[in-house]
């Protein structure tokens, strides 16, 4: 069931809309965010029928373009580019708002001092779908019911002290998507090389992996307590746990993954902040 956008009556700017920006967007049109409240700076971004959409903030500018709540959802690396055109937009009546991987709250405060609040948000791709996870962290005036009126259609919101640990979310849930289809690509990949066809593979891999994050959501239960369901002493199943935890080895992957994904996000602050 779609979450309906409620009291939400700014006029929103979004300067890029790649694949996450658009995502978020594409679900807040569905909870019925007016068109007519939004523009899009990105000459590459999908065109949406009735969105406003211009190649640059100058052109935006020259249409007359007025913004309540800006997000940034272009690359991280073109910060520098765009903030100081945007800067002067950015005043005591805006929402500065940015889904920037690395941009920390203070970057954001440093380039858009005059903004009534900046607003660092890291949703993941589940969002197109209602299904997300969206983690935010604020700084300055910040209207804190109306950011969670715009989050609720994306899913569920984590609302952090502060963003000292957002690289680390980042890696851990905006980057866990992809890291997920990744095992299932791996575990059907497995399967048929043991025997399956890639197409059954597939498919009982995805609902495999579906169920079981379905039934660990639901049951309000421990991944231990579950894993004891299905395992039995002696079993088929114990027997491939027993590789799975040998030498900590899956652990020790994962943290590997996510330190990775996690150091880059710091490489890219570096980047915008035109250090690296």
């Amino acid at each position: 069931m779609t979450k309906v956008l409620r009291n939400f009556s700014g006029r929103l700017l979004l300067v890029g809309c790649g694949n996450m920006a658009g995502a978020m967007l594409d679900r807040w049109l569905a909870a019925g965010l007016n068109r007519e409240q939004i523009a899009i700076v990105d000459p590459f971004a999908t065109p949406r029928d009735g969105v406003a959409q211009y190649a640059s903030l100058a052109e935006w500018q020259a249409a007359g373009g007025t913004a309540d709540w800006i997000m940034l959802g272009m690359k991280p690396q073109q910060l520098g580019d765009v903030a100081d055109m945007l800067a002067p937009l950015a005043t005591r009546s805006v929402h500065l708002m940015s889904i920037l991987a690395g941009v920390s709250l203070a970057d954001l405060a440093a380039r858009f001092p005059d903004a009534d609040a900046q607003v660092r948000i890291l949703p993941n791709l589940a969002a197109r779908i209602g299904a997300g996870v969206t983690a935010v962290a604020t700084l300055g005036d910040a209207d804190e019911a109306t950011i969670a009126a715009l989050l609720h259609p994306l899913g569920q919101t984590v609302t952090l002290p502060d963003d000292s640990t957002m690289d680390l979310v980042t890696a851990f849930t905006g980057s866990g998507p992809a890291f997920v289809f990744r095992l299932i690509e791996s575990y059907a990949a497995a399967g048929e090389r043991l025997g399956l066809s890639a197409e059954d593979s597939l498919a009982l891999a995805t609902a495999t992996f579906g169920g079981a994050t379905a039934l660990l959501a639901e049951s309000g239960d421990k991944p231990s307590v579950l894993i004891a369901q299905v395992a039995s002493k002696g079993g088929t199943t114990q027997a491939g746990l027993d590789v799975l935890d040998s030498d900590g080895q899956i652990a020790a992957l994962l943290t590997n993954v996510l330190r990775a994904a996690r150091d880059r996000g710091r490489e890219l602050a570096e980047l915008a902040r035109g250090e690296g």
